[in-house]
């Protein structure tokens, strides 16, 4: 297991933030997780009312499927996230 550092893009407000996960984290986890801690960052919940949130890499240009790990797919330090 190792921490990498990733950018997550939200296009719905515009803004990027930086996370640490643990690179055996599956993505499904991780997104809750994000989700969380991006609404108690902002004070409010962004992603409230919206049922299908997804992952996208910027870098391998796809969706990220949430029972896979990040290192399965090839996520590394540095990686690009997009929530939508």
């Amino acid at each position: 297991m190792s921490k990498i550092n990733i950018e997550v893009k939200i296009p719905g407000n515009a803004k990027t933030y930086d996370f640490q996960v643990d690179d055996r984290m599956k993505v499904g986890t991780a997104k809750k997780e994000i989700m969380s801690a991006i609404a108690d960052f902002e004070g409010y919940n962004i992603f409230n009312g919206t049922k299908d949130i997804a992952i996208c890499s910027v870098e391998l240009e796809g969706l990220i499927e949430d029972g896979e790990s990040f290192h399965t797919v090839g996520i590394k330090n540095g990686s690009q996230l997009v929530i939508v």
